[in-house]
């Protein structure tokens, strides 16, 4: 059980994060400051560097715990389950997962992959989609073999996640969770019929 004193720290730096976030998304992250973080969340200076060495310590340390709770949910993902769920016309648990992740995190993300934020982000939530999914799809396709299919095909796919990610984030308000994982399967079973538009 945390001490009061954990609960305390857990408390403030939650705060910090909160109105750090909701700074980068307003003015951007080249334009906050620790001093404006400070007043935001109503503590001193000093009590922020109890916590963050500066600003970029404090969005490395947000990054990271989005990207190891999004790497947690893909983690869950198996491609025969996936395949199973979307021949069968289900919607697959752990994909809502997803979503219901992006949703929880919708404020933080949204700044963070806004133009005012942090370019650098995208290619790292592309390469956690890219290394822990899509490597296990595509590894069982004979053209796995083919270094440049490979990376095209990352760059195709980690692309286009993002961009679904990325238009939700701009209308995440319209569209529930369960509304949007419909969605999500409504475009991986038109792009698995494809092949009957061809013949």
């Amino acid at each position: 059980m945390a001490s009061i004193h954990e609960e305390m720290v857990q408390k403030t730096k939650a705060q910090i994060q909160y109105h750090f976030i909701a700074l980068v998304e307003e003015e951007g992250f080249t334009q906050v400051s620790v001093k404006k973080i400070a007043e935001r969340a109503n503590i001193n200076r000093g009590t922020f560097y109890v916590h963050y060495v500066d600003k970029y310590e404090l969005m490395d340390h947000l990054q990271q715990q989005l990207l190891n709770e999004l790497q947690a949910r893909i983690t869950a993902i198996l491609p025969k389950e996936a395949f199973m769920a979307l021949h069968q016309q289900q919607l697959y648990p752990p994909f809502v997962a997803i979503f219901q992740f992006i949703s929880e995190h919708a404020h933080a993300l949204r700044a963070i992959l806004g133009d005012k934020g942090d370019p650098s982000f995208a290619k790292k939530v592309k390469r956690v989609f890219g290394e822990v999914l899509l490597e296990r799809l595509i590894s069982q396709h004979p053209a796995a073999k083919d270094e440049e299919f490979l990376k095209y095909m990352h760059a195709f796919m980690t692309s286009a996640i993002l961009g679904v990610i990325q238009e939700w984030l701009e209308n995440c308000e319209e569209q529930t969770v369960e509304e949007m994982a419909k969605i999500h399967f409504q475009i991986l079973k038109f792009i698995s019929q494809l092949r009957t538009f061809i013949e």
